[in-house]
């Protein structure tokens, strides 16, 4: 990949994600009801956020880790998520990040990609004008000392 495509590749990327046909949106859930879902084994959640978000907030109890970082283009992000998936693209997953802004993009990006279940916890760990999040609503979380 030359020095021009890899300075292109985030920028493509964000007009993706922005442009996205609707028929690419992705299903809202709200903090109270993923851990539900989770726990009746309907969904994985999985935090898309930093390692230092992770530490200092913790992460939703039993969700996945798997850390978007759009400015490095998909690949990693996509090959994590395939992972957690074990390649199944209909596996229904649910992104959380801080605020929902990362996990709408995030969602858009693996709807474009073929996963046919996919949600966004739109108010994130730390809530927005949607709602008050999950620390606020006071959800079950894990403590990670040590996340990478």
């Amino acid at each position: 990949m030359t020095t021009l495509q890899r300075s292109l590749t985030p920028l493509l990327l964000a007009v993706l994600l922005i442009f996205a046909p609707a028929a690419l949106s992705q299903t809202v859930v709200s903090p109270d009801q993923a851990p539900q879902l989770a726990r009746g084994g309907q969904v994985t959640i999985i935090d898309i956020r930093r390692p230092d978000e992770w530490r200092q907030s913790g992460l939703p109890a039993g969700a996945e880790r798997a850390t978007v970082r759009l400015s490095r283009g998909p690949n990693e992000f996509l090959y994590k998520i395939a992972k957690l998936t074990q390649g199944d693209k209909s596996k229904p997953i649910a992104l959380i990040c801080a605020a929902g802004v990362r996990s709408g993009y995030a969602a858009k990006l693996l709807a474009s990609r073929g996963y046919t279940q996919v949600m966004d916890i739109s108010e994130g760990m730390l809530g927005n004008g949607h709602g008050a999040g999950w620390l606020a609503r006071d959800l079950p979380i894990s403590i990670f000392k040590d996340c990478r």
